[in-house]
């Protein structure tokens, strides 16, 4: 199913379609900061845009990489290795405190941050093989995410793929952010030493 797409690094020019997908990837909560992060007055996409080409955090375009068709990004990953002193962008707000404990737990592991698709694009296998992109790129760690309890079709991807929880915490929402679920999980595939 996915021979006519290509898989390849992700280019600073990739960072509209990288944007979007983190977004999605992320239940909104990334456009919500972005908004706060320019104080409401600008563009929270072109906020997203800059951070995604900062190579000063983790989430940036050099740990990403994208699915293609032609000449259209349909899938991303973003993905490094999660070390204590890893960048990783969250802001000081309760709506990240559960992820950035989560995250605490999962150091030393090889991070998924973000795999989505375009809606037009799932169910093709591209997240199988950017997974499997990712055991190839983690150096023998294990792997780990965090994802919503709400987002069965994930939760459902990742049981086949042999990822296991670790670790679960409460969802903080805002008057004027909401996720699906109740927690976020992390999730682990332990490789085989």
């Amino acid at each position: 199913m996915v021979s006519s797409f290509m898989i390849r690094k992700a280019t600073p020019e990739d960072a509209p379609d990288m944007v979007r997908l983190i977004n999605i990837a992320d239940h909104g909560v990334p456009l919500w900061r972005w908004a706060r992060l320019e104080g409401g007055a600008g563009d929270p996409w072109e906020a997203g845009r800059r951070s995604v080409r900062d190579e000063g955090q983790a989430v940036n375009w050099k740990n990403g990489t994208v699915a293609t068709l032609g000449s259209d990004v349909t899938a991303l990953m973003i993905a490094y290795p999660l070390d204590r002193e890893t960048p990783t962008g969250e802001a000081e707000h309760p709506v990240f405190e559960p992820l950035k404990a989560l995250k605490q737990k999962a150091i030393g592991c090889f991070y998924i941050h973000v795999l989505a698709a375009y809606a037009e694009y799932r169910g093709r296998g591209l997240g199988k093989v950017l997974m499997e992109r990712a055991e190839g790129m983690s150096g023998g760690r294990d792997l780990a995410l965090i994802v919503s309890d709400g987002n069965q079709p994930a939760r459902r991807f990742y049981d086949r793929l042999g990822f296991v929880e670790r670790d679960r915490l409460p969802i903080v929402t805002t008057d004027d952010w909401k996720a699906e679920g109740e927690n976020w999980l992390l999730l682990v595939k332990t490789r085989e030493a």
